[in-house]
């Protein structure tokens, strides 16, 4: 009886190191098949990307132009197993000439990208699709044409290039990043610390951070701090702006796309009077989503230029 324990225990054990092997072979053959038939980054078994993207963290700007390059312009990429973050990164022209002009209307954002950004940019132009979009980047596209828009020194932009302008632009508020004895401010703090928890999200699948979020977990719990600060700024900014509408009568004396959004009115049916248009929780995050696209788009500019 013993022996044939002893004969039951040898042949459990010789089956887990025969699955332990074969799952090591597999898992290096496919690395191997993956290193020499990708020519962008290393996409991990059950795990895509992420490997790659935190072991290059700390030089995340350089990592990925060189993977661009390598990959002649554009490359494919995965995340975890289950998480649905599947999709294709480009620098050529042409693919972002297709994307964004010729066939625009086959590229939305989609719910994938919504949901993850709602809570930082609710529906403004920059988290936006269909109807809701073109009427926002309408209104937005008069004001950067109209005639009350101050000549801007570009040089001094770029020289600048500093949280202020963004929000002076997009707020008519200078939250004062400048000042000489260069104070950190709250909401720009909490502004950037909550761009780059919410493009967490990206990275792992919605099991794990929709409970974190919902029980207030880890990054999440960030995430909800920091969220809160940037709608209190911007909703106190949209509310003190309305009661100087209220006051004034008008806002001309304004050239940012707050003051432009909200003198935006439709007349009613009968031709009399106007009617409210766009809420101020409406405002507010339309206002974080053109702080957000302008600063990054700022970053990859600098990045260029360096």
């Amino acid at each position: 009886m013993t022996n044939l324990l002893s004969f039951s225990a040898i042949l459990n054990l010789v089956g887990f190191w025969d699955v332990a092997f074969a799952l090591l072979g597999l898992f290096i053959i496919s690395c191997l098949l993956e290193r020499f038939t990708n020519k962008g980054p290393m996409l991990w078994p059950v795990l895509g990307i992420i490997p790659s993207v935190f072991l290059n963290v700390n030089n995340m700007y350089d990592w990925a132009t060189v993977a661009l390059i390598r990959a002649g312009g554009t490359f494919n990429f995965r995340g975890m197993w289950f998480g649905g973050a599947h999709g294709i990164i480009t620098i050529d022209p042409s693919k972002l000439e297709y994307m964004l002009k010729t066939r625009f209307n086959n590229f939305p954002k989609g719910q994938y990208y919504r949901e993850r950004f709602h809570d930082l940019l609710g529906d403004g132009i920059f988290n936006a699709d269909d109807q809701m979009w073109k009427e926002q980047r309408r209104v937005a596209t008069t004001e950067m044409h109209s005639s009350r828009n101050s000549v801007i020194d570009l040089q001094e932009v770029l020289l600048r290039f500093t949280f202020d302008n963004i929000c002076t632009a997009a707020l008519g508020v200078d939250p004062g990043c400048l000042a000489l004895d260069l104070p950190q401010i709250p909401f720009a703090k909490a502004f950037e610390e909550a761009t780059e928890l919410t493009l967490f999200r990206f990275m792992v699948p919605p099991f794990v951070w929709k409970p974190m979020k919902r029980f207030e977990m880890g990054y999440e719990k960030r995430l909800k701090e920091s969220v809160q600060i940037v709608h209190e700024f911007a909703e106190k900014a949209v509310t003190e702006r309305r009661n100087e509408l209220v006051r004034l009568g008008g806002l001309n004396d304004r050239s940012d796309l707050l003051a432009r959004l909200m003198e935006y009115t439709d007349q009613n049916p009968e031709g009399q009077g106007t009617q409210k248009r766009f809420s101020n929780k409406f405002l507010a995050s339309g206002a974080n989503a053109v702080i957000l696209k302008n600063q990054l788009i700022m970053m990859q500019f600098l990045q260029w230029k360096n």
